[in-house]
């Protein structure tokens, strides 16, 4: 399957319609996290012979299992639009397209207010460069 090509208004019409999931699956990443840990830390444990163990760790992986098919169920919805998340973490999205007769990959971070870079492909986040006078209107 070809991805997708944006234009940097498509590319930031996309952003728009997506912010939400994008914040959505950050915070879910990190509550996925907090009850992997709490599963780790049940294991080191041992509570109570097992038994009081055993019924937190199964509530938890109840909870882990959700919160991943949530992660996952977000993920598909923001890759279903054409963008590519390059970062759960930092909410990192990419959208393909052709900057100044490169092609490239308009840039957003998320906590960025707009679209303001843009990187070839086969480089990266490292790589970002400011948007080409007239990339932007």
């Amino acid at each position: 399957m070809d991805e997708r090509e944006f234009t940097f208004s498509e590319a930031r019409h996309t952003l728009d319609v997506i912010l939400d999931d994008v914040a959505a699956m950050r915070e879910t990443q990190l509550e996925l996290r907090a009850v992997k840990a709490q599963i780790n830390q049940l294991n080191r444990l041992h509570l109570n012979n097992g038994h009081l163990g055993d019924a937190r760790q199964r509530a938890l992986r109840r909870q882990q299992r959700h919160l991943g098919e949530e992660v996952s169920r977000l993920i598909n919805a923001i890759h279903a639009t054409g963008a590519v998340i390059k970062g759960i973490d930092d909410g990192l999205v990419d959208f393909p397209g052709v900057i100044d007769g490169v092609r490239g990959y308009w840039c957003w971070k998320s906590g960025e207010d707009a679209i303001e870079w843009w990187h070839p492909r086969g480089t990266g986040f490292a790589d970002r460069r400011p948007l080409p006078d007239g990339a932007n209107g």
